[in-house]
């Protein structure tokens, strides 16, 4: 608390002033965190003073809000790209990183507990800088960062806003962004920590070595690539929901099991469910095979049943049994695009909605995937397939965008595959049939692509289709 307190003085976060009249007083508080390594050992001790963000007024203590997030689909593209190149992969820190953005409203805070001014115990905290808590806080430190970088050369990305690319001096950099964690890596190494050494100058910026582990997620070198997994995620998640104990199990949910809103007695601990449900929806960053289940239990997120939290526990079980299981990206020099669409027609028993899903490969990596239930009831299994084909064309169509941002265009158009034979030859087909125009925009988006040759859709038997696994 001492060095976190001497941190906001020395940054000049706020000057003490005598409290204004009819202005809102934003309370604080102290939260404590003990940061640990990748294998449960004690790293640090942590104290952080927060704004109670609940108490600030829109429209007078803030207006715009952002937070700079990297999609997690960037991040595997990337370390892709890096890992194929054989590139050095940096982490870094920056502490203390809300701090830095520049404050441009009058916030007025409560002094800390605990370090209250003998002198002025009643004045109040008039904020310079930004402070954790505030709805601003995230939008000014990004402002206050991506400056910083653009000065040193870099370019923001259309297409994530979170990627900055620097392409000079016969080198290519890529830096991606997290809040406040940030990983950079690159065709120099000399550059890279020139970079560093530009920043530290500007920020309290730590540079945590190689790739280790990132937001949860462990990542591990070998001699073909490296293999992404989360497994600390997963110990901590067994051992809050109590199923450290529990006997493994081989598969996440049986074959024929489906989950309705009727079937079952209400759960009682709802708080339990959410928690539990929505820790695992983190876990699709590394585990493709829990795309479908966690889609099907967190539908009933705002009612949930008994049968409900027997699924729930069937995960819990299938993650003790797969607890070291995740992504392994390799090294290639192919980046191809290519895509697998799949759904499931009238699959929800409530609402008779089907569910859409994809895949998407660069080279042999697996980069992108998702699993959702489509916004609306479709009268055919090719409607659905083809909306599921039309959800993959967009997203190919954004990995398209970011890779010519990174310098790396594809030689080929992508190709999509579909195990649906008449979705596939609506894509091609020039006439527009009546039984088609309550689909008309995503036939004329997916048919443009076809017919500008950015797009190449192709048939493939429903025992190769890879997407399946996501339906």
């Amino acid at each position: 608390m001492n060095q976190e307190f001497s941190a906001l003085l020395h940054n000049g976060t706020w000057s003490l002033v005598s409290l204004p009249t009819h202005a809102n007083i934003v309370g604080c508080r102290w939260i404590y965190k003990i940061k640990r390594k990748a294998d449960g050992a004690i790293e640090r001790y942590k104290a952080r003073l927060v704004a109670k963000g609940f108490h600030l007024r829109e429209g007078v203590d803030f207006s715009e809000t952002f937070s700079p997030v990297i999609k997690h689909a960037t991040i595997q593209l990337v370390i892709s790209i890096a890992v194929t190149y054989k590139w050095p992969i940096k982490q870094l820190d920056v502490q203390n990183a809300f701090l830095h953005g520049d404050l441009h409203e009058n916030v007025f805070m409560l002094q800390p507990r605990g370090y209250v001014h003998p002198q002025y115990p009643n004045h109040v905290c008039k904020l310079h800088k930004s402070l954790y808590g505030l709805r601003q806080a995230p939008r000014s430190w990004f402002s206050k960062l991506s400056t910083k970088l653009m000065s040193l050369g870099f370019s923001e990305s259309k297409a994530d806003t979170s990627l900055f690319v620097l392409q000079k001096f016969n080198s290519v950099i890529y830096i991606i962004i997290y809040v406040d964690d940030i990983l950079i890596t690159g065709s120099s190494a000399s550059v890279i920590n020139n970079i560093i050494h530009s920043l530290q100058t500007t920020f309290a910026v730590k540079d945590l070595g190689s790739l280790a582990y990132f937001l949860g997620v462990e990542a591990l070198w070998c001699t073909d690539g490296m293999y992404l997994t989360q497994r600390k995620y997963i110990v901590d998640l067994l051992k809050r929901s109590k199923m450290e104990n529990a006997k493994p199990c081989t598969s996440p949910m049986a074959s024929n099991y489906r989950l309705t809103f009727t079937d079952g007695t209400p759960f009682e601990d709802i708080s339990l469910y959410r928690s539990i449900v929505g820790s695992m929806q983190y876990l699709a960053f590394t585990r493709p095979d829990l795309a479908f289940v966690v889609h099907k239990v967190s539908k009933f997120m705002h009612n949930p049943l008994d049968t409900h939290w027997q699924a729930v526990k069937r995960i819990l079980r299938y993650l003790k049994h797969s607890i070291s299981t995740g992504l392994f990206i390799t090294g290639n020099v192919n980046f191809t695009l290519q895509a697998f669409s799949d759904s499931d027609w009238a699959a929800d028993r409530d609402d008779r909605r089907s569910v859409g899903a994809y895949c998407i490969y660069m080279g042999s990596n697996l980069v992108s995937w998702s699993c959702k239930q489509q916004p609306t009831v479709t009268r055919s299994n090719t409607e659905a397939e083809y909306k599921a084909i039309a959800n993959a064309a967009a997203e190919l169509i954004w990995f398209k965008s970011i890779l010519r941002e990174l310098g790396l265009s594809p030689q080929h158009s992508p190709t999509l595959w579909c195990d649906n034979i008449g979705a596939t030859y609506l894509t091609s087909n020039p006439k527009f049939h009546a039984r088609t125009k309550h689909i008309e925009i995503d036939v004329h988006f997916v048919r443009d692509q076809v017919y500008n040759k950015e797009l190449v859709v192709q048939f493939i038997s429903s025992k190769n289709q890879l997407a399946d696994a996501l339906t």
